[in-house]
């Protein structure tokens, strides 16, 4: 199984296939690695504090910029996962007192993050923070400074690159996008992507584009008449937490504890949305996860590309017919395939027949 490749896909799927053409050597496919060393290709979202880059304030260096995908509830985030004691934060809602930089420590049995300090997401928040740091491990502290320092010139290059008039005009050509979805694995030739990472997906008119979240520069591009498969599936809306029940002695017992029960299970209870996309091409496959939308409204939100998909693949099964270097069983099998999938109509399968025996 490929890198992240999860596994079973939902019932909903959108199939696009037929006879696959033989696959490229996987030795000379770039496999892409699994979350680690940040790279310059994700979009960033500023919160509060200095700018990526900023000067340093004494012994302090300047308080990182924190990137849209990493404000995600729960865990906490490392700057550096491989060390311990480390720096991050942990993104808390509003009503638990908002966003934190926090003192990460990971414990040795289990290898989970725990938080031994937490300190205000400000610039004075982060000035604590680093001194809290150094003084427990100096070490650590002097190899976070050259990973902030790489981290700030990545957001400086991506804020480089990044053009809206060029974002703009794939926005206008665009049949679909699906923004800051994670790439869970797969295989791509010469893809330098990391799994774990978002990227926005753009279905433009006649090909797949993925490129790191507001950015312009393709790492992956996938022709549509190269598209073998489209699944669409996962469980969709997913429902955490809850599970309180009301009880107390006498009916107004009762009844208080069903409320108080009601007002725990409102705020314990979490919704979230898993919907995995597989994109399948001869020399390619590549797993998306969307939590935007459930598997049903992403089938519908992409129906335009998945048109322009079918008629890519009709309109190559109907080259051969002029200029055919296959034999007419091999073309008469691809014509059954796409038309077993659902890719053409009875009608058009009897006529693309049609032309075959007739040439």
């Amino acid at each position: 199984m490929a890198i992240g490749q999860p596994g079973e896909i939902g019932e909903q799927t959108e199939k696009i296939s037929d006879a696959a053409p033989e696959r490229a050597a996987r030795s000379e496919v770039a496999r892409w690695p699994r979350r680690g060393a940040r790279r310059a290709g994700m979009c960033e979202m500023a919160v509060g504090g200095d700018k990526p880059g900023a000067a340093s304030r004494g012994s302090v260096p300047a308080e990182p910029t924190i990137r849209s995908y990493e404000q995600y509830t729960g865990t906490p985030y490392a700057l550096d996962r491989d060390m311990s004691p480390t720096l991050g934060w942990q993104w808390l809602p509003e009503r638990k007192g908002g966003p934190v930089f926090a003192l990460i420590i990971r414990t040795p049995l289990l290898g989970s993050y725990k938080i031994a300090e937490r300190f205000p997401c400000t610039e004075d928040g982060w000035a604590a923070a680093w001194r809290a740091l150094s003084e427990q491990s100096p070490a650590n502290a002097a190899a976070l400074i050259e990973l902030l320092g790489a981290r700030a010139a990545e957001d400086r290059a991506r804020q480089h690159a990044a053009q809206p008039s060029d974002t703009a005009d794939l926005d206008a050509r665009s049949l679909a996008c699906l923004r800051e979805v994670v790439l869970l694995g797969g295989y791509a030739p010469g893809a330098g992507m990391l799994v774990g990472e978002r990227y926005d997906a753009r279905f433009l008119e006649d090909n797949l584009t993925l490129c790191g979240p507001g950015r312009s520069d393709a790492l992956v591009e996938i022709p549509y008449a190269d598209v073998e498969a489209v699944d669409i599936g996962g469980p969709g809306l997913v429902k955490t937490g809850g599970g309180f029940t009301g009880g107390g002695f006498g009916a107004v017992g009762a009844l208080e504890g069903m409320a108080v029960a009601s007002v725990l299970n409102a705020l314990t209870t979490r919704t979230s949305i898993t919907t995995i996309i597989r994109i399948q091409a001869p020399a390619a496959e590549i797993f998306l996860l969307c939590t935007r939308l459930a598997p049903e409204p992403l089938r519908i939100e992409l129906s335009r590309p998945l048109g322009a998909m079918r008629a890519a693949r009709a309109s190559a099964a109907d080259q051969p017919l002029r200029a055919r270097t296959i034999s007419p069983v091999e073309e008469l099998t691809k014509l059954a395939a796409l038309l077993d999938n659902g890719l053409l109509t009875r009608e058009e399968f009897d006529t693309l027949k049609a032309k075959i025996l007739r040439s």
